[in-house]
C-alpha cells in the first residue's frame, strides 16, 4: 500500500493513519471555530448542516487520499470530529470560567460553563427559586450563564428597562428570538429593538385605549356570572378545583376578546383539549428558550410546540375569514390589528399576526386566572381579611346588585386593590427575568459598589427575587395587603414601592394590564361577596408545592370548599 507523508499503518485497523492528522488538525480546526463564535452562538441547523457536509467531504478525501474504504474513511472521520468535540468544549471550558469579561462575577461553575445547566430547572419550573438562592448566597449581581447575568438591586431597572429609542442601550435577548416561530418575524413582545418594539406597540394601542376596554365591560360582566355560577353549580357537589373553573373564565375572556370567538370552556364546566395544549406549548417554548439552537432543532421534531403553532396558525386563519363579523364583542383585539375599526397605521402581514396570535393566547389567559387563584389561595388562610373587604364592598354590592361601573372598583375599593398588589408582589405573572442583550457597557448596581459589563451581555433583573427581599418589603414572605394603604410605622417596615414590577417596566411593560386589572377586580370583588371559601390546609400546601414558574407563573389543581352566602 502506497505511503504519504502523512500517513502510517495500523494493524488494528488495517487502514493508513497518522495521529497529526487525526488529533492535530481538528484540534486547530477547534479553536479556530471557537475564537469565531465565542461570542455569539452559531444556529443549530447552520452548525448541522456544516457537520454534515465535512465528515461527508473528510469521508471522500480519506478514501481517495488514503486509498482505504468508505467505512474506513467515515471511521477517521467520525475519530477527528471527537478530537474536534473534546478540544473545542475544553477550550470552551477553560475560557469561560477564566478569560471571560465575565470571570469574575459570582455563579455556579454548572451556569459559567453552559446554559444546558437550565432546561431541567425550566421544565420543572423552579428557576425562580434557583436564581433567588443565588442572589442570597452570591450577592446582587449574579452570573447565571456563560454570558448571562441575573441583578436584583431595583436600581438596575431603569438602566436595563429605561431608556428606548435612539438612547436605548440593549435590544431583546436570546430567549425572546427562540419564542419567535417564523424567522426574523417578530410579535410585540418578540421585537428586537426597543425602536421597532415601539413602532408595533402603536399598532395595538388602540385595542387598550380607554374607549376600547369600556367596550369590553360587557363581555367581562357576562363571563364573570357565567364564571359565578358554574362555581355555585360546582359547590354543590362539595369540593373542587377552584383553579379549573378560573382558568375556564381565562381562557374563554381571551377567546372573546381578543379573537371574538369562545371556547365555551364556561359552559361547558370544564377545560378543552385546546386549554392544555396552550399550557404544554408554553411549557416546551419556556424549556428550550435558554438554548436557543435547541429551539432551531425543536421546529422540525415532533412535539408540543408544533402543537401549539399548528393551532396559532389555524386560529389566525379563522380569524381573518370572519373579517368585519361581530358576535361577542364589538371590537375584538384582531379588529384593532386588522384595521377593520378603521384606525390601522400599516397593515399587517398573516406572519406577524400569527406572532401576535402567541402573545394574545399566553398573555391573555393563564395570568389572569393563575393571579385570581393566588388571591383567593392567600385569602382563604385568613378570613378576617376577607371579612374587611366584603366591608368595603358592602356600598358597592347594594341588596346584591353588581358595581355601576367598574371604575368604583377601581378608585373605592382601596384594600381589594391592595390585595391585588400583594399577590401580585408575592406571585408576580413573570417571576423571572426579562432579558434584555447590552450594545455597550453597562454599570450593574451590586450593594456598595458596582458591576461593569461588556457589550454583547445579556442583562435582566430578577423580580421574584426583588419582590421578597427584606430589603425591599417588610416581612416579605407574608400577605400583608395593608403595606399598600398605611405608611410604615417604623424604619424596620420597609416599603420599596419601585422594586415593585409584576408586569415590566418602562415603555416595555405588559400593555394589557389595565385589562386584566378590570377583570381580576371584577371576579374577585364578586366571588367574596358572593361566596364563603377554605382550603383544607393539606390541600393549600398540595397547591402551594404545585406553583412553579413556566415564563409565567402557573399552579396545579386548587381544592376549595365552597357555599353561597345566604344573603346571596
Amino acid at each position: 500500500m502506497k505511503q504519504t507523508a502523512l500517513s502510517v499503518s495500523v494493524e488494528d485497523l488495517k487502514v493508513p493513519y497518522n495521529q497529526l492528522v487525526t488529533i492535530a488538525i481538528p484540534s486547530a480546526f477547534a479553536l479556530l471555530f471557537h475564537l469565531a463564535v465565542q461570542y455569539r452562538e452559531p444556529y443549530s441547523h447552520h452548525f448541522l448542516i456544516g457537520l454534515a457536509s465535512t465528515l461527508t467531504a473528510l469521508t471522500v478525501v480519506l478514501h481517495d487520499e488514503w486509498k482505504i474504504t468508505h467505512s474506513a474513511a467515515f471511521s477517521v472521520a467520525l475519530s477527528m470530529f471527537g478530537v474536534f468535540t473534546v478540544t473545542i468544549f475544553t477550550s470552551m471550558a477553560i475560557y469561560r470560567v477564566f478569560f471571560h469579561p465575565l470571570r469574575n462575577i459570582p455563579g455556579l461553575l454548572s451556569c459559567k460553563l453552559s446554559m444546558w445547566s437550565w432546561p431541567i430547572t425550566d421544565w420543572f419550573g423552579t428557576r425562580q427559586y434557583k436564581i433567588q438562592d443565588m442572589h442570597k448566597n452570591l450577592g446582587d449581581v449574579v452570573r447565571i450563564g456563560p454570558r448571562e447575568v441575573s441583578c436584583s438591586d431595583p436600581s438596575a431597572l431603569t438602566a436595563i428597562y429605561g431608556p428606548t429609542g435612539a438612547g436605548a442601550k440593549t435590544v431583546r435577548g436570546p430567549w425572546y428570538g427562540a419564542q419567535s416561530m417564523i424567522p426574523h418575524v417578530h410579535s410585540l413582545q418578540n421585537e428586537p429593538t426597543l425602536p421597532e418594539h415601539n413602532r408595533r406597540r402603536r399598532d395595538w394601542d388602540p385595542a387598550f385605549s380607554t374607549k376600547a376596554l369600556s367596550g369590553y365591560h360587557e363581555n367581562i360582566y357576562r363571563n364573570a356570572d357565567m364564571l359565578l355560577d358554574q362555581i355555585e353549580k360546582l359547590s354543590k357537589k362539595g369540593p373542587f378545583d377552584l383553579k379549573e373553573s378560573l382558568l375556564c373564565f381565562g381562557f374563554d375572556m381571551m377567546g372573546e376578546l381578543g379573537f371574538a370567538r369562545s371556547f365555551g370552556t364556561l359552559k361547558d364546566g370544564k377545560t378543552s383539549h385546546v386549554v392544555h395544549l396552550v399550557e404544554l406549548g408554553v411549557r416546551a417554548i419556556n424549556t428550550i428558550g435558554n438554548v436557543p439552537y435547541l429551539a432551531h432543532i425543536m421546529r422540525f421534531l415532533p412535539s408540543p410546540i408544533q402543537a401549539f403553532e399548528s393551532w396559532l396558525e389555524a386560529a389566525v386563519k379563522w380569524r381573518m375569514s370572519k373579517q368585519g363579523e361581530r358576535e361577542f364583542v364589538d371590537a375584538d383585539i384582531f379588529a384593532f390589528l386588522l384595521g377593520e375599526e378603521g384606525k390601522q397605521r400599516r397593515k399587517l402581514d398573516k406572519r406577524e399576526l400569527q406572532q401576535d396570535c402567541m402573545l394574545v393566547v399566553v398573555a391573555g389567559s393563564d395570568t389572569t386566572s393563575n393571579a385570581l387563584a393566588f388571591c383567593l389561595y392567600e385569602l382563604a388562610r385568613q378570613p378576617r381579611l376577607v371579612e374587611m373587604i366584603r366591608e368595603e364592598l358592602e356600598v358597592h354590592f347594594p341588596n346584591g346588585a353588581k358595581p355601576e361601573n367598574f371604575d368604583v372598583l377601581r378608585d373605592d375599593a382601596p384594600l381589594l386593590n391592595a390585595c391585588l398588589h400583594e399577590v401580585l408582589r408575592l406571585w408576580p405573572p413573570v417571576p423571572s427575568g426579562l432579558q434584555r442583550t447590552t450594545t455597550t457597557e453597562m454599570t450593574l448596581p451590586n450593594g456598595n459598589s458596582s458591576v461593569v459589563v461588556p457589550p454583547n451581555t445579556v442583562v435582566s433583573t430578577h423580580t421574584w427575587t426583588m419582590h421578597r427581599d427584606p430589603r425591599n418589603f417588610h416581612k416579605p414572605n407574608n400577605f400583608l395587603p395593608e403595606r399598600w394603604i398605611n405608611e410604615p410605622k417604623s424604619k424596620r417596615e420597609v416599603h420599596n414601592a419601585k422594586a415593585w414590577s409584576p408586569f415590566g417596566f418602562g415603555t416595555t411593560s405588559c400593555i394589557g394590564k389595565n385589562l386584566a386589572y378590570m377583570e381580576m377586580r371584577l371576579v374577585l370583588a364578586q366571588f367574596i361577596m358572593r361566596f364563603d371559601f377554605t382550603m383544607e390546609p393539606a390541600d393549600a400546601q398540595d397547591f402551594r408545592d404545585s406553583i412553579r414558574d413556566q415564563f409565567v407563573s402557573a399552579a396545579g389543581q386548587m381544592i376549595c370548599s365552597v357555599s353561597p352566602r345566604h344573603q346571596w
